[in-house]
């Protein structure tokens, strides 16, 4: 699959914290230099907390139902993750959420135009579904 820099930018000026949203930006926009973003999401903490919140129980259930009640498209999701398997492919939303839960690897499912993203982290058991920014 391709990489689509246009998401990927609006997921880091919608959901990232400022401080750190040029440099990422730089990053996204150089195939050379992706990797470095990428490798940061292993422990990633440069987001815009107060978008976000923990995701604790069955995460399919939660995932789907949060986009369902936002009004977000929950068919299919494009994925940004340290797994290259997955990484910048567009999947069907319980296929992504099946490659990404307990793999410990750092992944961001975005939906629809950026609207909504889930984070898991390298961290057991650290999961985030963020709020919906338009």
């Amino acid at each position: 699959m391709t990489q689509n820099v246009d998401l990927e930018i609006k997921v880091i000026k919608k959901f990232i914290d400022k401080a750190k949203q040029d440099r990422y930006i730089q990053f996204v926009s150089s195939s050379k230099n992706r990797h470095k973003f990428i490798n940061d999401l292993s422990h990633f903490n440069f987001f815009k907390w107060d978008l976000l919140e923990v995701v604790k129980g069955n995460e399919e259930q939660i995932i789907l139902q949060t986009l369902q009640k936002n009004h977000v498209d929950d068919n299919t999701c494009y994925v940004i993750s340290e797994n290259s398997d997955i990484d910048t492919k567009t999947l069907d939303t319980k296929e992504a959420i099946s490659e990404t839960v307990g793999y410990g690897m750092g992944t961001i499912l975005v939906f629809g135009n950026a609207d909504m993203i889930f984070f898991e982290s390298e961290t057991m058991n650290k999961r985030f579904i963020s709020k919906r920014v338009n």
